[in-house]
């Protein structure tokens, strides 16, 4: 079965003052991941709705793309880009910051719901939710900070010092998606994700 990635959707909220916020975790991913998967590449411009990078993987043409929409609109760059290059749902990789999951851990799956990301669904609204996608955890929310508020927070010392590694790691399952596909992508790197980095 052939279920490599041929695009990554790494989600973020463009502008300063949003960056090195949890809730921009999946656009610091792509900006390690770019140097790794196309050394030399640099980011183009998408119709105004995103930032796009052009590789070559195990399909042939690859794509790493920054949604510029603002997270709820994601699906908008998505969507486009996709539809243009004829992209199919199931090869389409989205990345993206999850509460649920501790920080440090990281999840791939084939596919399901959005939860409570708003990023996440605006994607499944435009393309379905048979979209595989990397979960990368930036929890635990303390009970006293509403979770809108949480993610828009910066990282903590301790976690800053972790920072680089857990980003390594998801470029590494992102490679991995590309070039061996989904299922490889979860069965070496889901249980990684167990190991603390705190």
């Amino acid at each position: 079965m052939n279920d490599r990635i041929q695009l990554a959707a790494l989600l973020g909220n463009p502008g300063t003052e949003y960056a090195n916020t949890r809730h921009n975790i999946g656009f610091m991913v792509a900006d390690a991941a770019a140097p790794r998967l196309a050394a030399g590449g640099k980011w183009r411009e998408w119709k105004g709705l995103g930032l796009y990078l052009e590789f070559k993987a195990a399909e042939g043409r690859a794509f790493l793309l920054k949604p510029q929409t603002y997270m709820n609109l994601s699906g908008q760059a998505v969507l486009s880009l996709a539809s243009f290059y004829k992209i199919k749902p199931a090869a389409i990789l989205a990345v993206y910051d999850d509460l649920a999951l501790p920080f440090g851990k990281l999840r791939v799956r084939k596919d399901g719901s959005a939860g409570s990301h708003n990023g996440m669904d605006s994607i499944i609204t435009a393309l379905g939710p048979a979209m595989p996608r990397l979960r990368l955890g930036i929890g635990p929310r303390p009970a006293h900070i509403p979770g809108k508020n949480f993610v828009m927070s910066r990282f903590s010392k301790e976690e800053g010092g972790a920072l680089a590694d857990f980003l390594d790691r998801a470029c590494d399952a992102l490679k991995a998606a590309f070039e061996d596909g989904v299922e490889y992508a979860m069965n070496h790197y889901n249980y990684d994700g167990d190991k603390p980095l705190l």
